[in-house]
């Protein structure tokens, strides 16, 4: 018989991004995580400010590539059978951790529903975090990147984005709110679609295309009510609470570099006031 595995060690930058549901799926299961945290620095080059990464390139992506070629944050390092493994890439690790935990569907037609909406997951994440890494010209041009990364998230169509999981939230019975995507149970792609919704929240409320919104009827006002639904069921989780109330949870949602989602005293990182104080293990026991 498989043995299980006692701790899991996650690398990855000291933001959300691509480690976040990962985080949470391993806290959620009630397995003792070592969160390894690497930072970019800032660093001076032809008068402008540019963010490196040698906290992650010059240390442990040396020795652990020596265990893993392919080795990039967010890893995964882990000890099953009285054997190390270590594995990259962040897709990977949701797809790994979801079969390990318990959380990629009980059969073949949950699974493949599971890969499907993990890669369609990561499709909406990809239209804010794309605009959220690029430097405008000017406000004007900013605010119009942003209308497109609304229009193309969240028009009320077919071609939307959100309007895809609105379509398969939509319950047979209307008396019947969907908690999770797949099935009756929590799964990999909940906790990615979670996060996604989470960035795209604030990122709704920066840019205030909703107005009078709340946290609570952001989604709904934005016309998505299952949706809305399911991020409201989701966030209120009671094996979701340690992660909500943990350090990582308070990690900005992008890296320094990043034009949006990055800052902690506002909405982009700025390295005179910004200090990233953010140890170099989290552990949740």
């Amino acid at each position: 018989m498989s043995s299980k595995i006692n701790k899991f060690i996650l690398g990855y930058w000291s933001t959300k991004g691509l480690g976040s549901a990962s985080r949470q799926m391993i806290i959620y299961a009630g397995i003792p995580l070592v969160a390894k945290i690497y930072k970019v620095l800032p660093k001076e080059e032809n008068g402008e400010i540019i963010y490196e990464g040698s906290s992650w390139h010059d240390n442990d992506k040396i020795n652990l590539k020596n265990k893993n070629s392919l080795i990039n944050l967010p890893y995964l390092q882990f000890i099953k059978d009285n054997k190390e493994f270590v594995i990259s890439h962040s897709n990977t690790c949701l797809t790994f951790l979801g079969k390990e935990l318990g959380m990629f569907g009980e059969n073949m037609h949950e699974e493949l529903e599971c890969e499907q909406l993990l890669q369609e997951s990561v499709d909406l994440r990809n239209i804010v975090t794309k605009f959220a890494y690029t430097h405008f010209q000017s406000e004007e041009d900013e605010l119009q990147a942003a209308k497109e990364v609304f229009t193309s998230a969240f028009e009320n169509s077919n071609s939307g984005k959100l309007q895809k999981f609105e379509h398969w939230l939509n319950a047979k019975d209307d008396n019947l709110v969907k908690t999770f995507l797949v099935g009756n149970n929590i799964s990999a792609p909940d906790f990615n679609l979670f996060d996604t919704l989470d960035l795209y929240k604030k990122f709704l409320f920066h840019y205030n295309f909703i107005k009078d919104a709340k946290d609570e009827n952001i989604f709904e006002l934005a016309g998505f009510p299952l949706v809305s639904d399911f991020f409201n069921n989701f966030i209120q989780l009671p094996k979701l609470q340690k992660y909500l109330n943990s350090e990582l949870y308070k990690l900005p949602f992008t890296n320094k570099g990043a034009k949006f989602g990055s800052g902690k005293s506002g909405i982009t990182w700025d390295p005179v006031i910004d200090n990233d104080t953010t140890p170099e293990e989290i552990i949740i026991e």
